[in-house]
């Protein structure tokens, strides 16, 4: 979205924001009170995602522990601010989080895959938010360093738990029968 665009339209309510982007083209993220485009990602990006669903939905959704989501779903972290993770888990435990539309507040674990042109805003904006809102669990994801970064969260922020670089397995705090295998993942892509 070009700057005046966005700088004149601020939401300090969801469902504000939700009519707004029914009326817009493409997705929409709120970041603190400020819309931004969801822009489409690439290929490569999309591989990505999908084996990461694939793993995680074998763990989560048949042993029955939830819920998983991939991008485009609303995640209202406050009012101001919505998000739409690449992939997200939403435990049983917290099925009330749950609506029709998005979820509501914060999901259990968090899986952003890094494009250039979202990189900083999943670096550092999300993490921050990620971790004041009550994500547990928080992976980072660069398919052109073939990187993982893996954050638990203590207190109010995130600490970096585990990382690989193209090879190598990371093993999930919240989910730990989910093992990402690097080389797998990246493999001939």
């Amino acid at each position: 979205m070009s700057e005046p665009v966005a700088a004149k339209v601020r939401f300090t309510r969801y469902e504000d924001f939700r009519r707004w982007t029914e009326q817009q083209p493409g997705y929409w993220i709120l970041v603190h009170g400020a819309p931004m485009p969801s822009l489409s990602p690439s290929r490569i990006h999309q591989e990505v995602v999908q084996r990461l669903f694939v793993s995680l939905a074998r763990v989560v959704r048949q042993g029955r522990r939830g819920w998983v989501y991939v991008a485009p779903l609303d995640v209202k972290l406050r009012e101001d601010t919505i998000y739409q993770p690449d992939l997200l888990v939403v435990l049983r435990e917290h099925a009330d989080r749950l609506r029709p539309t998005h979820i509501e507040g914060a999901p259990d674990l968090v899986m952003e895959v890094l494009s250039p042109g979202t990189a900083h805003l999943d670096l550092w904006e999300k993490r921050y938010d990620y971790a004041q809102a009550g994500v547990q669990e928080y992976w980072i994801v660069d398919p052109e360093t073939q990187h993982i970064e893996l954050y638990v969260r203590e207190g109010e922020q995130f600490r970096l738990h585990a990382g690989a670089r193209c090879t190598g397995r990371l093993q999930s705090v919240r989910l730990p029968d989910l093992e990402v295998e690097l080389e797998s993942l990246f493999r001939e892509l």
